[in-house]
Order: C-alpha cells, then sequence, then structure tokens
C-alpha cells in the first residue's frame, strides 16, 4: 500500500489527502486516466472539491492533456497550431497530439487524412510530427489504413532534412507491433530502405535506426524470424566496425 501512495502523492501532487483518497476509491492512478472522465464526473467524487479540480486541469494542461469533454476540442486546435507557420505553435501541438495518443483513441479517423497529407505538403516540422503521431494512432486504426498509407510514411524517411527523416524512421516499429499485416509491411519497408541506402550520406545512422527497429519489434512480439533477418542484413554491411555496431544491439537478446 505504501508504494501505492506514493504513486497517488506524484501524479496527484498538491490536491489534499481528501480528494487523493477520492481518486483512489475511484481507481485513478495517474493524470493520463482522467482524459477518459469528465471534469463534472470527477466533481461528484466525496472529498473532491473546485480547488482540486483546477489543480488536476491545470496539470493535465502542462502535459498536453485536458478532461474528456474538452479533448476533442483540444485536438483540434492542435491541429490549427500543427498547420500553423510558428514553430512555438508546432511545438504545442506536438506535446498535445503525443501525449494525446499514448493510449488508443476513438478519434483517429477526425485527423488521420490531415496527417497523411502533411507527409507530402508539409514543411519539415510538420512532416516530423504528422510522422510520428500517425505512429502513435496506428493502435487507434481498426479499419487498417496504415496499410495503405505507410510507404508515405516510409517515404518521409528518405527526406532531405535527415533530423526529419530520422523522427519518422525511429517511430516506425510502433506500427510493426500492431498486428501481423502491419508487423509484415513494416519489416518489408525497413529492409527495403537499409539496402537502397547504402549511397544516402548518413546511410550508418539510417541502418543503425533500421536494426533498431527490428530490435524493438522482436522485444514486443519475440518473433524469431525477425531477429534472424535482423542479423543477415547485419552481415550484409561491408565495413566491420559498423557490423560490430549494429550487432551491439542484439547483445542481450
Amino acid at each position: 500500500m505504501r508504494t501505492q501512495k506514493k504513486q497517488y502523492e506524484h501524479d496527484f501532487l498538491k490536491i489534499g489527502q481528501p480528494a487523493i483518497r477520492a481518486l483512489n476509491n475511484a481507481g485513478y492512478t495517474t493524470l493520463e486516466q482522467l482524459t477518459k472522465t469528465s471534469e463534472a464526473e470527477l466533481g461528484k467524487l466525496h472529498g473532491m472539491g473546485p480547488k482540486a479540480l483546477g489543480i488536476l486541469k491545470h496539470a493535465l494542461a502542462e502535459k498536453g492533456l485536458s478532461f474528456k469533454e474538452t479533448q476533442v476540442e483540444s485536438i483540434r486546435q492542435a491541429m490549427a497550431d500543427l498547420h500553423s507557420n510558428s514553430k512555438e505553435a508546432q511545438d504545442r501541438a506536438f506535446t498535445t497530439l503525443m501525449n494525446a495518443t499514448k493510449e488508443s483513441v476513438n478519434w483517429a479517423y477526425e485527423i488521420w487524412a490531415d496527417l497523411v497529407k502533411l507527409l507530402n505538403v508539409g514543411d519539415n516540422r510538420q512532416k516530423a510530427i504528422a510522422s510520428q503521431v500517425l505512429c502513435n494512432l496506428a493502435k487507434s486504426d481498426p479499419k487498417n489504413k496504415m496499410l495503405k498509407d505507410f510507404d508515405a510514411l516510409l517515404n518521409v524517411t528518405r527526406d532531405e532534412k535527415f533530423v526529419t527523416a530520422r523522427h519518422c524512421m525511429q517511430s516506425l516499429w510502433k506500427i510493426g507491433i500492431i498486428g501481423k499485416k502491419q508487423q509484415e509491411k513494416v519489416l518489408a519497408g525497413l529492409e527495403l530502405r537499409f539496402n537502397e541506402c547504402s549511397t544516402e550520406k548518413n546511410c550508418t545512422l539510417i541502418r543503425y535506426d533500421i536494426i533498431e527497429n527490428f530490435r524493438k519489434i522482436f522485444d514486443h512480439t519475440k518473433n524469431l524470424a525477425i531477429k534472424e533477418k535482423a542479423l543477415t542484413l547485419i552481415e550484409s554491411e561491408g565495413d566491420l566496425k559498423y557490423r560490430k555496431k549494429y550487432q551491439g544491439l542484439w547483445k542481450f537478446s
């Protein structure tokens, strides 16, 4: 019980013991869980007063989160910020969208097409943000739209701006752990990029990120065929120095 109490005190800092007990009794242990309920519902809990609600609302906002009834409004504002030319606004959009998509959501398709469009026509920051958010949304895709749109993401990994390309590349594993079809799509794309990037300026970094994607998907699935494919790709690296570097990712597998 002591460990649990510390968890409540950390996540719900400064709201007071009566409010903490109210959240405890209702089964809430983290701020993220509060995005699944409304401010009005929390207000009905015995021990939860206006001051505590205000503190929780502010704490959620600092993480780019909000109570359930304001989440859609928050996402719409984030998408507007993402389309802005302001770096600060785009940063706000990134924080809000990434935090909101840590868990599965039921509004993914409201912004899906817009995000895919930005992969093609957005500036470098918009492409980087859109690609990372889409990878997060892979778990919220019952219609399997990702199978069609994955190639647009893979194309971002070829972007002239390497920072943009790398942000996308390092997120692709999130798609590969969703289902068999998604996994096959991602692994095939990663293998293609491993082979074709030999003439690209940042080839060794790209290959490292690709092998790391393989490792993360393997860690989630324990599919030995993924490990075998990764090791085969590593063996195809002509430079012994980098071959050893890639092998280091599998040292404890």
